[in-house]
């Protein structure tokens, strides 16, 4: 194999601890190991360090020192996007490259959530494994709230936890709903909290999952699913994360700790591990697949599942940017190894492919 460059769109954050010599989520190392492994050689740049005009880009790029250094370099006709974009101009840069016949995998990665489950909702095989979601409106509050005894209502689109609130039935007349550390009772009346994100367009209510506990606290998994060397979806690693005693979100930045799937489901006796395992891995394989058909550059997706009580997974919601830092907050350093060399591993059998047809 000829070494060749692989881009990787970062964003800035870590385009600054790479260069300074630290990183974060990002496990550069990894990188490094992976594109030895597969003959490429990795090179790091945000988005406006690239030039169409020129087809040139400044890219953080390994010296001979084992410093990286700003290198004026072509483009690379093989780009893997792990940044997120939020303008028009961003998704419009991205849609000039892919004309200028570069490949660049999970491009435009933000999805919101309603658009996501309605695609899974084309698949009735996966019906089972979908809360009821519609978008948020007071009418629609109140057919769900008739509908079911537990509520999440959550952003379109946000991450890290933010905006999530749960209402649930404590008996025939009242309700309670929690936000931010609160919990509010009500009966006929809606609290204003619940009407002012109920009435929020960008919002969407969603059947709350009953989810399996751990030492009484709930847990969800993160999988990690990608395209491997093949140029075939395959799961890279679970981890499962497990909410703050008290809380009702898993997500670390909201308390939650990481721990493997193994050593939950020690603690659950109900579940086999190998069952539940090869049920997630299917059910994964199916929703990237379907989702495929929508987004044709995905290729690298952290999965957000519950599991039922005895193990049956339900989607929760899909990342485009998986930060993947989770796998190693659970010392699951193996699969978080892997996280980061599947992908290089694809862009290894996209650059085959180019070469192949040229």
């Amino acid at each position: 194999m000829n070494d060749s460059y692989i881009g990787i769109l970062v964003d800035g954050f870590v385009y600054r601890g790479i260069k300074h010599g630290y990183s974060t989520f990002e496990r550069v190392s990894y990188y490094e190991q992976a594109s030895k492994q597969y003959g490429v050689i990795p090179c790091f740049f945000r988005l406006r360090d690239v030039t169409l005009e020129s087809n040139q880009v400044q890219a953080l790029v390994k010296g001979a020192n084992g410093r990286y250094k700003l290198t004026t370099i072509p483009i690379p006709s093989v780009i893997h996007n792990r940044s997120l974009f939020f303008h028009k101009q961003s998704k419009g840069k991205l849609l000039s490259l892919q004309d200028a016949g570069i490949t660049v995998f999970n491009g435009w990665n933000r999805y919101g959530k309603m658009t996501v489950h309605e695609i899974l909702m084309g698949n009735e095989e996966l019906h089972p494994h979908l809360p009821e979601t519609r978008r948020a409106s007071l009418e629609n509050l109140k057919e769900m709230m008739n509908r079911h005894n537990e509520l999440i209502i959550k952003p379109n689109s946000s991450s890290l936890g933010a905006g999530i609130i749960m209402v649930e039935r404590v008996d025939d007349r009242v309700w309670a709903v929690n936000h931010k550390q609160e919990k509010k009772l009500f009966t006929n009346e809606l609290p204003l909290i619940l009407r002012k994100k109920a009435a929020n367009k960008h919002y969407l209510i969603q059947q709350r999952i009953p989810l399996a506990k751990y030492q009484g606290r709930p847990f969800d998994l993160r999988v990690s699913v990608q395209k491997n060397g093949l140029g075939e979806w395959q799961v890279s690693g679970i981890v499962c994360k497990v909410a703050k005693l008290g809380k009702y979100v898993t997500n670390v930045a909201k308390g939650g700790t990481c721990k493997s799937l193994r050593d939950l489901l020690n603690g659950c006796p109900s579940m086999n591990y190998d069952k539940v395992y090869t049920q997630i891995e299917a059910f994964s394989l199916k929703v990237v697949k379907e989702l495929e058909g929508r987004f044709p550059s995905l290729a690298d997706v952290g999965l957000d599942i519950g599991l039922t009580e005895d193990g049956f997974p339900m989607f929760i919601e899909c990342n485009g940017r998986d930060l993947r830092i989770t796998f190693g907050k659970a010392s699951l350093m193996e699969e978080w190894k892997a996280t980061h060399t599947t992908p290089i591993s694809y862009a290894r059998y996209l650059l085959d492919s180019k070469t192949a047809e040229e």
